[in-house]
């Protein structure tokens, strides 16, 4: 427990809500920068023509999202590692230049999803599954000023990885898991 200016007794979870209320877009990112470089969040295009101001892309709520996930979770998170010559590159911010957009493209298909919008991200978290992080994300949605949205399962499987969004609909509960 903490006392805060006035006096007032705040619980733990309450300051940490606080915090991230209360940051501007340029502070999120500053602290974001202490957990990802900007190569883990967009893939091989976007990074080698805007490098570091790749930021710009994504909402506020969606780098807002990402950085009380880590911090909460306290464990490392992975997107993108394309960098250090992974498989991932379209976990983050996709654009029109990778396969994922160019094949709905080609098959002249709708192509609206949160990461061509830098509205969401596919993540691992270091030592957890992907259920347990939703369960987690679940449990402590009071630490998200917004709404968010979660893929749940894929053909009736929980699927293996996380995907989080900030895509924001006024029908959805704070927390809306959606299978795809």
């Amino acid at each position: 427990m903490l006392i805060g200016k006035m006096g007032f007794r705040l619980e733990s979870h309450f300051l940490f809500n606080l915090i991230f209320i209360e940051m501007e877009r340029f502070e999120i990112i500053n602290e974001l920068k202490n957990y990802f470089k900007i190569y883990e969040l967009v893939g091989p295009f976007a990074f080698k023509i805007h490098g570091e101001r790749a930021f710009k892309f994504f909402s506020t709520d969606s780098l807002n999202m990402l950085l009380i996930t880590r911090k909460g979770i306290n464990r490392s998170i992975t997107v993108n590692n394309w960098y250090f010559g992974g498989k991932f590159s379209q976990r983050g911010l996709r654009s029109n230049l990778q396969n994922l957009f160019r094949q709905m493209f080609l098959s002249r298909k709708l192509y609206l999803s949160g990461h061509v919008l830098g509205e969401a991200f596919d993540f691992d978290v270091f030592g957890m599954d992907a259920v347990s992080v939703r369960n987690w994300i679940i449990e402590n949605q009071h630490l998200y000023p917004f709404k968010i949205r979660l893929e749940n399962l894929k053909n009736g499987v929980p699927i293996s990885w996380v995907h989080m969004d900030a895509i924001q609909e006024e029908k959805n509960p704070k927390v809306y898991l959606f299978n795809v």
